[in-house]
């Protein structure tokens, strides 16, 4: 399949609605589609979701936890052919499956139809905001190379997607779900609290870059108490255009600053696609 996205799919989508092979109907959920030229990012926060904006993997009641479990999301590349668009996920929210994520897409009037071709579903979608040409795509991985395609799924460690104002950041776990199944089926399954944090620890955040109520604000979050912060400070990033890289300054928490600097850590992003930049100025 060809990997060229069309410039109508690229920007940011809200969906309307999803029917499913066994006739249900969801126009609840919360969902955020964002599309560059190569990369995407998506977010689906069921509306019973609890907001829990001021606890921490470790006060998560059992119920609490199973709630956020629902949700899901996923980041990678999009492929797109003759109407046929298939999105693989290099980071998934929820376990793998065997069904590839693939839809045949069609206009009805200004709303975009999306049709299942290895399972049985039909989307509704409407674009949000087409970015006004600008998508920039960071990559972070454990071995980067120059060319994206080389790519494989398991060494993804992070994902940035932006059109125009609008982000999905993605960060994933450190080790891999077990194949089919379910986030909720995992959690039952896991005799230790420890370990119930560890599946829960992907993060997908959806905000604005720079007309939140803080710069780069996080407004939907898989986890819920990063809502309302902001992504990283812009001070932390260097951009290194020579270099197709970006690097982040992190640092570990600590109330010593010559201690927290001691400790700053840099990550390695690399540049898939770049915009403006308008969005790394303050």
């Amino acid at each position: 399949m060809a990997s060229a996205v069309p410039g109508w799919l690229r920007g940011l989508w809200k969906r309307l609605s999803i029917e499913t092979g066994d006739g249900q109907r969801d126009t609840e959920t919360q969902v955020f589609y964002l599309q560059t030229s190569t990369c995407f990012g998506d977010l689906r926060i069921p509306i019973d979701r609890p907001g829990l904006t001021q606890a921490s993997f470790s006060s998560l009641a059992l119920a609490d936890a199973l709630a956020l479990s629902r949700q899901q999301g996923f980041a990678g590349i999009t492929q797109f052919e003759q109407g046929c668009c298939q999105w693989m996920r290099y980071i998934d929210y929820q376990p793998p499956q065997p069904v590839r994520d693939i839809g045949l897409l069609y206009w009805d009037n200004d709303i975009l139809i999306e049709e299942g071709i290895d399972q049985i579903y039909r989307e509704e979608w409407q674009k949000v905001d087409d970015g006004n040409g600008d998508y920039t795509a960071l990559v972070l991985t454990e071995a980067l190379t120059d060319d994206p395609s080389s790519h494989s799924a398991t060494n993804w460690q992070a994902s940035l997607v932006i059109a125009g104002d609008y982000f999905v950041y993605t960060q994933n776990r450190s080790f891999s779900l077990p194949s089919n199944g379910s986030l909720t089926d995992c959690l039952l399954q896991a005799t230790a609290p420890e370990k119930q944090q560890d599946y829960l620890a992907c993060e997908i955040s959806f905000g604005r870059c720079r007309s939140g109520r803080v710069p780069w604000e996080i407004q939907r979050s898989t986890i819920p108490w990063r809502e309302g912060s902001a992504l990283w400070s812009a001070s932390d990033l260097t951009i290194d255009l020579e270099n197709q890289r970006v690097l982040q300054a992190t640092h570990q928490n600590d109330s010593d600053e010559v201690e927290r600097k001691m400790q700053q850590e840099i990550r390695e992003w690399q540049i898939w696609e770049w915009g403006t930049g308008q969005v790394f100025v303050f």
